[in-house]
C-alpha cells in the first residue's frame, strides 16, 4: 500500500511511520524537516510547513496514496490545506489522530456521543482538534472522503518525547520526593503499539468508514497508582508528597499531567470489531522503563518549575 504519513519524527508519527514500514507498506512522510529522522526504511521525505498550501502542492499533490494517517494536525487550516493539496483519487482511509480533550469536562466515562467543546484543563488544543474534526467529518458526508477519527488519552511508550513517564523515572532515580496531586483523579493510559494497532485495524474495516472512536485502554488509574506501579518496574521507592490545590500553584507547574478526570468508553471499538488495547500500564511502564535504561532521554518541561517550591510547602 502507499501511505502518506503526516509527520514522521514525533512520538506517535515516527512509532506508527516504523510499524508500518515494519508491515512492508511503501510509506511517505510529510515533516519540517527540523528534526533528523531516527530511523530509515521510508520511500520519501516531503519537508514543509503544512500550514503553507504551497509546500503542500509541490510535495504531494501529484501523487496518489491509498492511506492517509494526519497525526501533525492541532488545527482546522492544517486540515484544510492537506485536502487542498490532496490528491483523492485512489484514497481508501484517511485516518486523524484527534484527542479526549475535545470533551467538555466531565467526572464520569464516557461515550463518543458525550457532549464536546470547551474543556478549561485543555483550553484551546481541544477546540482546536474539534474544529478539524468537523472540518473532516462533513467532508465525509458532503465529498464521500473514507475519513475515521480517533480520540485517545494519554499515550506513553519507549521513545515519547513529552517529560511525562521519564520524568517520573527521574525522580525515582534520584531518590527525590515526589509530588502529586492530593486528589482521587481517575485517568486512563494508551500505550503506544496499542495505539498503532487501533489506527490499523481502521484501514481493512469498513465499518470505521465515516466514525469516531475513543482510544484508550480501559484500566481506570489514580495517580498514587501510577507512581507506584512506576516504583514497582524501577524496583526504586520514594516518598510520595500529596499536594493540595491552591491558588498559588497550578498543578502542571510541578506534575506532568493535568489533574483532570479522563475516562473514555471504548465500546464502539469493540462493536465495530476495531483491534482492542492489551497493553496494561504495569506492562507498559517496564517495557518504558528498559526503553529509558537504554536511552537515557534528556527531556524537560519548562512548565514544571516549581517542584521543589510545592514539596516547601508540606
Amino acid at each position: 500500500m502507499k501511505i502518506l504519513v503526516m509527520g514522521g519524527t514525533g512520538f506517535v508519527s515516527s512509532s506508527l511511520v516504523k510499524y508500518l514500514i515494519s508491515k512492508g507498506h511503501n510509506v511517505d512522510i510529510f515533516t519540517r524537516g527540523k528534526r533528523k529522522l531516527e530511523y530509515s526504511g521510508i520511500s520519501t521525505q516531503h519537508i514543509g510547513d503544512r500550514s503553507c498550501i504551497e509546500d503542500l502542492n509541490n510535495s504531494i499533490k501529484n501523487i496518489e496514496y491509498d492511506y492517509v494517517f494526519d497525526i501533525s494536525a492541532y488545527n482546522l487550516l492544517d486540515v484544510e490545506n492537506l485536502f487542498k493539496a490532496l490528491n483523492r483519487k485512489k484514497l481508501k482511509r484517511y485516518i486523524f489522530c484527534s484527542s479526549g480533550a475535545v470533551y467538555e469536562p466531565s467526572e464520569i466515562i464516557i461515550n463518543e456521543e458525550f457532549k464536546t467543546g470547551y474543556n478549561a484543563n485543555w483550553k484551546d488544543y481541544g477546540l482546536n482538534k474539534l474544529k478539524a474534526e468537523k472540518y473532516l467529518m462533513g467532508l465525509n458526508k458532503n465529498e464521500n472522503v473514507p475519513t475515521v477519527i480517533f480520540r485517545p488519552t494519554y499515550i506513553y511508550g519507549p521513545y515519547n518525547d513529552l517529560y511525562r513517564e521519564s520524568y517520573v523515572f527521574d525522580r525515582l532515580h534520584s531518590g527525590k520526593d515526589m509530588p502529586i496531586p492530593a486528589a482521587n483523579t481517575k485517568v486512563q493510559f494508551i500505550y503506544i503499539d496499542d495505539l498503532i494497532k487501533v489506527f490499523e485495524s481502521s484501514m481493512y474495516e469498513k465499518k470505521a468508514v465515516g466514525q469516531v472512536y475513543n482510544v484508550t485502554n480501559p484500566e481506570i488509574i489514580t495517580w498514587s497508582q501510577y507512581v507506584n506501579l512506576a516504583m514497582a518496574v524501577t524496583k526504586k521507592d520514594v516518598n510520595i508528597r500529596y499536594i493540595y490545590e491552591s491558588a498559588a500553584v497550578n498543578t502542571r507547574e510541578y506534575f506532568p499531567f493535568r489533574n483532570c478526570t479522563y475516562l473514555l468508553d471504548i465500546s464502539k471499538l469493540k462493536k465495530d470489531n476495531l483491534y482492542i488495547p492489551k497493553i496494561n500500564l504495569l506492562e507498559g511502564l517496564g517495557i518504558s522503563y528498559k526503553w529509558y535504561l537504554e536511552k537515557q532521554p534528556k527531556l524537560e518541561d519548562k512548565r514544571m518549575n516549581k517542584i521543589e517550591y510545592v514539596l516547601n510547602l508540606v
